[in-house]
């Protein structure tokens, strides 16, 4: 997703949430201690001591990815990548935290962290500062993924392949990334039929600027709003790629 097109999806629930989590949310910053660190990592992965020279926030306290619940936060560090990662792994190692395992992706260093209660991954990459990431946990053991549906509008020639669902503090709402077997243009015109028949006002529908054959639509409904992006599919040019942010209330 380009950064224009990106800016404007922050404006529905404040957030874009994926490989990279941009801009500081509704920030609550976890106090440097919280008491012992026996069984901590074990019994609440959030309630470690916060790294040195760090300071991590909230994005997501109650989220499901594709039907599995998590948490999602945002960390900024003045530590290297790698310094951050061996503190994760120093604290998980000396509470017990069971399994761990360390991978790159890219310009990403990610720790996999798996205790008896939880699975958490830590993900950072370098910054001129230092270093900054995400970091989720998952309860384990965790549940059947289940069937992915959503109640936004949308015709039946597209198939949801993620669904993010999100509550903070009552505010709901769904990041959700389909694929058409249609053209951009034709699933577009689509999509703002089947918004309108829904009792949707569409605000705005326009190609996107910095994407070949893309199209953007804004849309409205009460309190609800909705931004979609349609274009063709990276690897398979013939598919319609379909990114919907809705929020909810």
């Amino acid at each position: 997703m380009r950064r224009h097109e990106a800016h404007i999806m922050m404006n529905f629930g404040q957030r874009k949430v994926g490989t990279v989590v941009a801009g500081a949310l509704v920030a609550i910053v976890i106090p440097p201690a919280y008491g012992g660190l026996a069984g901590a990592f074990q019994s609440d992965p959030h309630r470690l001591p916060l790294p040195p020279q760090s300071e991590v926030q909230w994005v997501a306290k109650d989220m499901h990815m594709n039907g599995v619940p998590m948490t999602l936060q945002w960390v900024q560090s003045r530590l290297a990548p790698s310094a951050l990662l061996d503190y994760y792994e120093t604290q998980a190692r000396d509470s017990g935290g069971g399994e761990r395992r360390r991978s790159t992706n890219g310009e990403w260093q990610l720790l996999a962290i798996k205790s008896p209660r939880h699975y958490v991954t830590v993900q950072v990459r370098a910054t001129i500062a230092g270093s900054e990431g995400t970091i989720t946990t998952s309860e384990l053991p965790l549940p059947l993924v289940a069937k992915l549906a959503s109640k936004f509008p949308r015709p039946p020639t597209s198939r949801i392949v993620s669904l993010q669902e999100y509550d903070d503090d009552g505010i709901q709402s769904e990041h959700i990334s389909l694929l058409s077997t249609r053209g951009v243009a034709l699933e577009a015109r689509t999509f703002s039929e089947q918004l309108v028949r829904a009792g949707w006002k569409i605000l705005r529908q326009q190609p996107m600027r910095q994407v070949a054959a893309g199209v953007a639509i804004e849309a409205q409904r009460g309190a609800e709003q909705a931004f979609l992006t349609l274009q063709p599919h990276h690897a398979q040019p013939s598919l319609t790629a379909v990114v919907v942010v809705w929020k909810k209330s």
